[in-house]
């Protein structure tokens, strides 16, 4: 399956439009896992990084991969984090490595199978799998009428990409992970017309259907659109939810 942020122009809207809910969804997960602080983590599908600056509060090294040269290109270096352009399915790494593997916002571009087959070998035995990402439906606290909108002109404007189901529990026992723990949490953030411009942008669907686009005047004309639902300017709260699964590898 093509990824659709591999390009400088597409990393360029992740870095300024991503949101950093990461932290939360590694708090959750930890807690699940039942896992403190880790000497060696492997950050799969790390984009721009953001993922990579939260597993960092979790461990003393991380390895960061991404199929996208563009996107780690665009990361935030830091000593204690190794960038390696690899793709999930054929990670450069050596067996049982890793105390701790995560996979944030890109598990859906992923062959399941292949992935958890190339999670367990990297991790050692006992070792946990964090899978996390995020949803907007276009929920602003007392602003329902965004959430029509996003439902209807703006998924007929930019169709979803076809992806791969949720993590599939099945898929991971058979690569040798032991029972799931599935959660989902709010995570509110305040938003105002500019910057949720920016994180619709970085949307896969949004992303594919205007790669060629000119983004600076995209990003104008998209939150000018949006204005009206922000009275003022001013910054409405926006509800995302957080999913995580989480699994410890058995054998």
């Amino acid at each position: 399956m093509r990824n659709p942020f591999d390009s400088e122009a597409i990393a360029e809207r992740y870095v300024r439009g991503r949101l950093y809910y990461h932290p939360e969804a590694l708090r959750i997960a930890l807690r699940q896992l039942g896992i403190g602080r880790v000497g060696v983590a492997v950050d799969v599908g790390c984009g721009t990084g953001l993922s990579t600056r939260a597993v960092l509060e979790a461990a003393e090294r991380v390895v960061a991969c991404d199929a996208s040269v563009a996107m780690l290109r665009a990361a935030e270096r830091h000593p204690q984090a190794q960038f390696v352009a690899a793709a999930a399915e054929r990670l450069p790494l050596a067996d049982g490595i890793a105390e701790l593997t995560t996979v944030a916002t890109a598990f859906h571009w992923f062959d399941q199978p292949s992935v958890l087959a190339e999670l367990a070998r990297v991790l050692r035995s006992g070792g946990g799998l964090a899978v996390y990402s995020d949803y907007f439906h276009g929920d602003l606290v007392g602003r329902p009428a965004f959430a029509e909108w996003m439902a209807g002109e703006y998924a007929s404007r930019y169709p979803s990409v076809r992806r791969q189901p949720h993590f599939d529990p099945e898929a991971a026992r058979e690569a040798g992970f032991g029972p799931t723990t599935h959660s989902e949490e709010q995570w509110r953030v305040p938003l105002t017309p500019e910057t949720a411009a920016n994180y619709l942008v970085s949307q896969s669907n949004t992303a594919v259907a205007t790669s060629t686009c000119d983004l600076a005047e995209l990003r104008h004309s998209l939150s000018e659109e949006i204005r009206p639902f922000f009275p003022e300017g001013a910054p409405a709260e926006a509800i995302f939810t957080i999913r995580v699964w989480t699994t410890i590898l058995e054998s």
